[in-house]
């Protein structure tokens, strides 16, 4: 029911994404006290304890990608990779495959907090003149910088589903190599098939 009530209420307007993870904690919970019984007062000091290293993690990789990005920004080398990009090709359809494979590099290093608003004024304008709908390029965007959560060497989701298993970054990389496959075949069905993105948005 997890994602049920995530998903249901941000689209639904109840809350937004933030007040999600808060309803969430407090549903997992009483799940784990009353349903599966694997919580009891004991171990509450112990679970704030993981939760609060846990957090601390990421905590300390946002942080240090929001310097990166900031020092990114005042070196203005977005722009000039943009600018790079722009002056190597006409063809649109390498075009957008250099504007991905940026993205991709930029989210394994950036939190895409940082780098959407780094690199939207810089790129919009780019898939603009190549004729791509601005939903479409949003699209292409989060779906690039999600990836890069999922991939070392700084994915901040990857690092916390490590940290939450107690799985090596490895292993688990290892075990992600399948669904980055499905993720870069969405990546390309949106970026290379406008019907695909204006299909879901007339649905």
């Amino acid at each position: 029911m997890m994602p049920v009530i995530i998903i249901g209420g941000i689209r639904m307007g109840v809350f937004t994404p933030t007040e999600g993870g808060a309803v969430v904690a407090v549903y997992a919970f009483l799940v784990g006290i009353f349903v599966y019984k694997e919580i009891t007062l004991q171990k509450i000091p112990a679970i704030c304890m993981e939760a609060a290293i846990g957090t601390a993690v990421i905590a300390a990789i946002i942080a240090a990608t929001s310097l990166f990005g900031w020092l990114l920004t005042n070196a203005q080398l977005p722009q000039t990779i943009a600018g790079v990009i722009l002056g190597l090709t006409e063809n649109r359809i390498l075009l957008l495959l250099l504007i991905n494979l940026m993205l991709l590099v930029v989210g394994m290093f950036l939190d895409s907090g940082p780098a959407i608003l780094l690199l939207t004024p810089i790129l919009a304008p780019v898939a603009g003149h190549l004729g791509v709908d601005p939903v479409q390029f949003g699209l292409i965007m989060v779906i690039n910088l999600t990836i890069g959560l999922l991939t070392p060497p700084v994915g901040t989701a990857m690092y916390l589903a490590s940290s939450i298993s107690g799985v090596s970054i490895l292993r688990l990389s290892r075990a992600m190599l399948p669904f980055w496959g499905i993720m870069l075949a969405v990546l390309m069905l949106v970026t290379y098939v406008p019907g695909f993105t204006s299909w879901a948005l007339s649905n």
